[in-house]
């Protein structure tokens, strides 16, 4: 009980934090802003969204066909969708581990359940710390760059020396170059997601900087203090894009169509999730 109250109360940091933010800035700039949307270029964002996902559930396929369990891909899509769903409504994406409930009803092992979910975010997570570390060059200068790879070296080399003591991890290792490939695809879309919306609200920065910038909030927004990164992601967004002439109010519109496209692709999920796919 004492858990899931620190848990709503961590999710109302983020909250708070938006509408603090909101409160601060020109909002009557703020609505024209979204109002002079350029319609066409932000609605062919939102498809992007589902190719991204696409790219993931192969990856997830990869990771339980390394198991004695083959599911049909429709099975795969579901399992994922609903997984983007629980993340949307939970800090930090937690929600994807839920994922983990619906492969033990397909037969597989809890420890392996849970251990695959994990290893799927961790893909992600090894894919965008590495574009982090030049995104730290590109907005901070190559010196604080250099300084963060040397930290991520030590941490990596703790991490492999740790990992080598972990028992029964060769299930992963014929899934390793296909899962990879799939998560720099992902990635590559989902940059181009990004990018379309920026520019669909006027936003004319230089590709590696929002690239860079893109990276970091999501770094960031990954905080377990506000469900889908609000309040984080404004934040982030508003303090890295400053220094190249966005405005506070186009920088809020930019995280709030990036938080309500996510929501609502994240509806399929949920709806699967409310049919009862097991």
């Amino acid at each position: 009980m004492a858990k899931r109250w620190i848990l709503r109360l961590l999710r109302l940091i983020g909250v708070g934090l938006f509408f603090i933010i909101l409160s601060q800035i020109d909002q009557e700039e703020l609505f024209l802003q979204l109002q002079s949307i350029n319609i066409i270029v932000f609605g062919s964002s939102f498809p992007l969204l589902f190719c991204i996902y696409y790219c993931k559930t192969q990856r997830f396929k990869e990771l339980v066909h390394t198991t004695e369990v083959g599911l049909p891909m429709i099975e795969h899509w579901k399992i994922f969708n609903i997984g983007v769903f629980l993340a949307g409504i939970t800090p930090a994406k937690l929600g994807e581990l839920g994922r983990a409930a619906y492969l033990k009803n397909a037969g597989i092992q809890t420890a392996m359940a849970f251990a695959i979910s994990i290893v799927d975010r961790l893909f992600d997570v090894v894919c965008i710390g590495i574009i982090g570390i030049a995104s730290v060059g590109i907005l901070f200068g190559w010196k604080a760059s250099v300084t963060l790879l040397i930290l991520t070296l030590i941490a990596s080399q703790l991490g492999w020396m740790l990992w080598k003591k972990v028992k029964n991890i060769q299930w992963i290792n014929a899934a390793i170059i296909p899962a990879m490939a799939w998560t720099l695809l992902s990635w590559s879309i989902y940059f181009l997601w990004a990018l379309l919306i920026a520019w669909s609200i006027g936003i004319n920065v230089s590709i590696p900087t929002l690239i860079s910038t893109f990276t970091i909030t999501g770094i960031i927004s990954l905080l377990p203090i506000a469900p889908s990164g609000l309040g984080t992601r404004d934040a982030a967004l508003l303090l890295l894009l400053a220094p190249y002439g966005v405005s506070a109010e186009q920088a809020v519109s930019l995280a709030f169509l990036m938080f309500i496209s996510i929501i609502f692709s994240g509806f399929l999920g949920g709806w699967y999730w409310l049919k009862g796919v097991r």
